[in-house]
């Protein structure tokens, strides 16, 4: 009863934010500013929304609420972003439903993995172990399978970095998804105070 009713909340939440979004996208069209309400669309790599259960079937269990939110993690027909996008919201609701974990920075990808698995103050458990987003060794994987990395910013922001199909960190194909949801590219993408080693 406890899950349905914490499904149930993050079900509210994304409908609150699908139509938060809406309003907005109206309102600019509303002013005739359609070239702003196109570039809002397309800002979005794709809108995940999680549905209630309606019935877990005879001796089923029910999905967790990461595997939920994870659904379409490492989805080929998707881009790689998405999957960044999709772990930066499993994280944010993890945090919000722990609130005591939001007061520590967590930047170990180890950190995030053993919160995800269920050793937290609250002992939920987000992440099965044998999920396509944790690897056999208990980090948090890209679609690649290599770790990513977390960087903590305090008040419960953080970045997200993917080693890129390369599958080396802080190389030119690298995914870093910002705190505020854009993503770093270009020049930008590896700034020297970001390279491990430089002062």
């Amino acid at each position: 009863m406890k899950r349905f009713g914490f499904i149930a909340l993050v079900a509210l939440l994304a409908a609150c934010l699908w139509l938060g979004r809406s309003v907005y996208l109206k309102f600019l069209e509303s002013r005739g500013d359609r070239s702003r309400a196109s570039e809002a669309v397309a800002a979005d790599v794709i809108v995940t929304t999680v549905s209630t259960p309606t019935a877990v079937p005879a001796g089923g269990v029910a999905p967790l609420l990461g595997e939920t939110i994870l659904r379409d993690y490492g989805n080929p027909n998707l881009p790689p972003e998405n999957d960044l996008t999709l772990m930066s919201r499993l994280l944010a609701n993890s945090l919000l439903l722990l609130k005591s974990a939001g007061n520590r920075p967590l930047s170990a990808n180890e950190d995030w993995a053993v919160l995800l698995r269920g050793r937290n103050a609250a002992h939920e458990r987000f992440l099965p172990d044998h999920h396509r987003a944790m690897s056999v060794d208990g980090k948090l994987v890209d679609r690649w399978g290599t770790p990513l990395f977390f960087h903590a910013l305090g008040a419960g922001r953080f970045e997200i970095r993917s080693g890129g199909p390369d599958r080396k960190l802080w190389t030119a194909d690298d995914l870093h998804r910002n705190a505020d949801g854009a993503f770093r590219r270009g020049a930008n993408l590896n700034p020297a105070s970001l390279l491990p080693n430089t002062y």
